[in-house]
């Protein structure tokens, strides 16, 4: 069966405004569809129309004319679809062989009576292994392993460091030297060949040290997994001791910001929730710095969340190229093995191959490729993958060159971790903004549906406490005035006050994004969610323009007012 048949069709849904004129909405709809991609296209097309359709109760009749358009179209879709599958088997053209087999691994896949026996993998009991032991008067001893693995790492790091600087140096004052004999007793040739020889030296005692610190980082986490599973059955014999809990509220204590505040906001109008909304300034690399550099509280509150529903995300921006992180935030990951992912530079490779694929695909025509971050996709991948859009490659200026895959504006990728401070997951959002003159954009701009799509896949992962740029810039610059950050900020605040609320759709009832603490309770129909959203402002803003962002919030966001309670039995 020809699996990749698609067909696209046109939707137009015809309607009267408000004032009694005739409109229209246009949205292209691809079948095989998806039951689940219908509320997306009810709001696409809804956002095609003035807002006021939606206070009229437009959405509904619109969500019945789409369902009884899909409903016909896709029965008509698969008719015409059975009926060439039968032409070709009349014809011999079909390979019944593969069909079967086909079919074989689609009943494995779906049914559990036809799936094979296997058991948890070995990433699966490690998980639980752990988890358990965190909970247990083992963390301590957890903690204190991984401390000891993290600094021999770093001693290696400093090690390499310090030997390539020196390496250097004596590098630079040798060629110095010829430089100076130059047409006395040396030539450009032999200056040629020395800056060869020094650069394969160079980079072969790099080499070397890069190869023993992967080594070493393997070792340590075979060593390290091992020792997990193997201690949970020495714990069930010890007596329980209760878990030494982490206050979740000090996930930030050991890089404290230079401005902060605080506020308490509910949202919605009959069921609502409330969130903290939390301001600061500070640079983004110390939200993903070393998880074990110097004494503090936040491995055992990462320890404790890796495997809870109360993750933290942080989303950094990105230049538009290959999948490539922040350098700083890069080298943070690498001065200590990562136990549960892969390395960070293993995650952005996967990556980088899954966008290869994604473009040869397109390039060929052979389907309409699913990718990293934008709101068309679907797509979902391991080891640090991210979920959305389709990846382009950049325009080559001969048509013999190779193509170069292109994340576009608004993309996202994602990379896991669980050896850095105050972040389990990082969303890299795709924006030229950081390195572009600051210019005016609207709510439809790419990178802020990427945004929209980051709290999208937040709010179905447990991504729990999530630290959003505010102005989408990690840095100020000259060119940035005050009025600028104060439009570009009112821009931010709004479009994610609109998300979270949106985001009650996305979770349903039990939607538990952004907590930082699981309390929730009903109280006159209300819910109440106790959370955290971080809007972060670039590490060098002034005080002044802080404290006016800062006022900002309880205009954009409504202030929640504190509820007394009287005991009138006294």
């Amino acid at each position: 069966m020809d699996s990749t048949a698609t067909r696209t069709l046109p939707f137009i849904y015809k309607y009267k405004n408000h004032e009694g004129a005739d409109c229209e909405s246009r949205q292209d709809v691809t079948f095989p569809f998806e039951q689940e991609d219908l509320e997306e296209l009810v709001t696409k097309l809804m956002g095609q129309m003035d807002p006021m359709m939606r206070y009229l109760d437009e959405n509904i009749r619109l969500e019945k004319e789409l369902q009884a358009f899909v409903d016909v179209e896709q029965q008509s879709f698969m008719d015409d679809l059975s009926e060439k599958l039968l032409n070709q088997a009349e014809n011999g053209e079909l390979d019944l062989d593969a069909i079967a087999r086909n079919t074989e691994r689609l009943y494995k896949e779906e049914l559990l009576q036809f799936a094979d026996r296997v058991g948890p993998s070995d990433a699966d009991i490690f998980a639980q292994s752990f988890h358990r032991l965190v909970h247990s008067s083992s963390l301590e001893e957890i903690l204190k392993r991984e401390r000891a693995y993290a600094k021999v790492v770093a001693d290696m790091n400093e090690l390499m460091e310090s030997e390539v600087e020196t390496l250097h140096h004596s590098l630079q004052q040798e060629m110095d030297s010829q430089i100076n004999q130059l047409d006395i007793t040396t030539t450009s040739d032999d200056i040629n060949n020395l800056l060869a020889q020094q650069y394969t030296t160079h980079n072969f005692v790099r080499k070397r040290y890069e190869s023993e610190l992967e080594a070493m980082k393997g070792h340590q986490k075979n060593e390290y997994r091992n020792w997990i599973t193997s201690q949970v059955g020495e714990m069930f014999q010890a007596s329980p001791v209760a878990t030494p809990l982490g206050n979740r509220s000090s996930m930030f204590v050991s890089q404290q910001p230079s401005m902060e505040e605080s506020f308490t906001i509910h949202l919605g109008s009959q069921l609502k929730h409330m969130h903290n909304i939390r301001i600061l300034s500070a640079n983004v690399t110390a939200l993903c710095s070393p998880l074990h550099a110097e004494e503090s509280l936040n491995g055992l509150n990462m320890a404790l969340g890796l495997y809870s529903s109360s993750l933290c995300g942080v989303v950094v921006l990105t230049p538009s190229i290959q999948a490539q992180a922040n350098k700083n935030i890069i080298r943070n990951a690498n001065k200590s093995t990562e136990f549960h992912f892969e390395q960070m530079d293993a995650q952005l490779d996967e990556i980088e191959k899954q966008i290869r694929n994604l473009s040869t695909e397109d390039s060929s025509g052979s389907g309409n490729g699913n990718g990293c971050g934008n709101e068309s996709g679907n797509g979902s991948g391991s080891s640090g993958s991210g979920s959305g859009s389709s990846a382009e490659g950049s325009a080559t200026s001969s048509p013999s060159k190779k193509h170069v895959p292109r994340l576009k504006t608004g993309d996202f990728f994602i990379t896991r971790h669980s050896n850095l401070s105050q972040s389990h997951v990082i969303f890299h959002l795709i924006s030229d903004e950081p390195i572009n003159s600051p210019s005016e954009i609207n709510s439809r701009h790419p990178v802020i549906l990427g945004l929209r799509n980051i709290l999208k896949t937040a709010s179905r992962h447990d991504i729990t406490t999530l630290t959003i740029p505010a102005l989408l810039r990690h840095e100020m610059s000259e060119d940035m005035t005050v009025q600028w950050c104060i439009r570009r900020a009112e821009l931010v605040f709004k479009c994610a006050k609109g998300f979270m609320i949106e985001s009650a759709s996305w979770g349903g009832a039990e939607l538990r994004w952004a907590m930082v603490w699981s309390l929730k309770f009903d109280l006159n129909n209300q819910r109440f969610c106790f959370s955290t959203v971080q809007l972060l402002l670039p590490d060098d803003i002034s005080e002044s323009l802080f404290t006016t962002l800062a006022g900002m919030v309880p205009t954009v966001f409504h202030v929640a007012n504190p509820k007394i309670l009287v005991d009138t039995n006294k």
